[in-house]
């Protein structure tokens, strides 16, 4: 009996010592303390402006438990009482299985709440080192969803802090710039067949730009967490792609926040890291895009940033929806003369699931201190002009002439 007693307690022993060490690799540097963090609407400051956020925390929080943590990010025009009233169901389906965490959007300059991807980063980094420091979670278990503009910024983190992120889950979204991605995510994407905001064409090229990136077959498809959701075969053993195209519209389906939370329970531990997805992107559809710019001689402000898409065809101002699809979301300025006509030449640009036809191609040029990358009302500046795609070079002779954006 004393024998039995002895293995017991030795057995006991060497299970809080592997519990211990769990926690001492994997967990987060607040795990051990009472920080006096708990749930309700916080503050933190970012760049030198206070910013809001709502932090959710179990119930029965203990900072030697390593939870998974969640940030979720709101649409256009929203707060973080989205998901603490319940607009999104994500937080009753986690329950006290997780750390949630609502950033609020700063408004834009017509007072619209809106997630501006320059400073936004930033604002993620400065939150993520708060938490990190004053909770207990695993940093194996960090995840990212995203609602419409959120879900374009959980796309965005996904590329730009994939040594962070595990995997994000953006909803009604895409991926606007994929060019200075780092590290790898898993990718859990729903949309709607009928999204009228952001059209379909457009996360389909972000979703093509995933499977690609972590090494999947995009014929290879599987049963996914919902009925509407494809598994691509073949991907980076650590790092799925799931696809869930919803015969809906522009908004957050019923399924969502369960195939989510599945999904995000189902991936095998991994701690995010700096290196890159070794998928080949290079194969993907490329093409370039020759076309002139004429500024205004009374253009406002110091140009920043220039974006080529396209809409459908005949599209006019005002537009309140996103592009059909991304050309190229960072084009180089050049030397622009205001009042002069500017030349871009080959212009690298992202060709993928854009069949030939007539279309609408704009450009968009944001000045400095801009709310990229939603334009804003008479602050930001537009060209339209009615093409014909019928081949990878799009070559535009007539110059696109600028004027104030329109939104509704």
């Amino acid at each position: 009996m004393m024998k039995s007693k002895t293995v017991l307690l030795v057995l006991g022993l060497s299970l809080v010592t592997l519990a211990a060490c769990v926690v001492m690799f994997f967990g987060s540097s607040g795990c051990g303390s009472d920080s006096g963090f708990r749930t309700g609407a916080r503050k933190v400051m970012s760049q030198d402006v206070e910013r809001v956020y709502y932090l959710k925390l179990p119930d029965d929080y203990n900072p030697l438990t390593l939870y998974p943590l969640i940030f979720a990010f709101h649409g256009l025009g929203g707060d973080y009482t989205a998901y603490t009233d319940g607009y999104y169901d994500l937080q009753e389906v986690v329950g006290n299985d997780a750390i949630l965490v609502y950033p609020n959007a700063l408004p834009n300059r017509n007072g619209v709440p809106q997630w501006n991807y320059k400073t936004d980063l930033i604002f993620f980094d400065d939150l993520f080192a708060e938490l990190k420091s004053n909770l207990c979670f695993d940093v194996r278990k960090v995840f990212a969803v995203g609602h419409s503009a959120g879900a374009g910024m959980s796309h965005t983190l996904g590329c730009q802090k994939g040594n962070v992120l595990r995997a994000v889950a953006p909803v009604s979204g895409s991926l606007a710039d994929r060019s200075s991605c780092i590290g790898q995510v898993a990718v859990v994407q729903i949309h709607g067949s009928n999204d009228d905001i952001t059209p379909v064409g457009t996360a389909k090229q972000a979703r093509d730009y995933w499977i690609a990136i972590n090494s999947c077959n995009k014929e290879e498809i599987d049963e996914g967490v919902n009925l509407t959701c494809s598994a691509y075969g073949g991907c980076d053993k650590a790092f799925p792609v799931q696809y869930c195209e919803h015969e809906g519209g522009h908004e957050w389906p019923d399924f969502a926040s369960v195939a989510i939370w599945n999904f995000f329970q189902d991936l095998p531990e991994v701690v995010p890291s700096d290196k890159k997805g070794s998928g080949d992107v290079d194969s993907l559809a490329k093409g370039s895009i020759s076309f002139k710019i004429h500024y205004p001689s009374d253009f406002v402000g110091a140009p920043e940033k220039l974006a080529v898409t396209l809409y459908p065809p005949n599209t006019v101002q005002p537009i309140y929806t996103a592009p059909s699809y991304f050309l190229n979301t960072d084009v180089p300025l050049g030397n622009i003369q205001f009042g002069e006509i500017v030349e871009y030449n080959d212009i690298e640009t992202n060709m993928l699931g854009i069949d030939n036809g007539n279309y609408t191609l704009q450009v968009m040029v944001w000045p400095e201190g801009s709310s990229y990358p939603m334009p804003t009302k008479d602050k930001d500046y537009i060209g339209l002009q009615n093409i014909t795609v019928d081949s990878k070079i799009i070559i535009i002779e007539q110059p696109l002439e600028l004027e104030f954006t329109q939104t509704f």
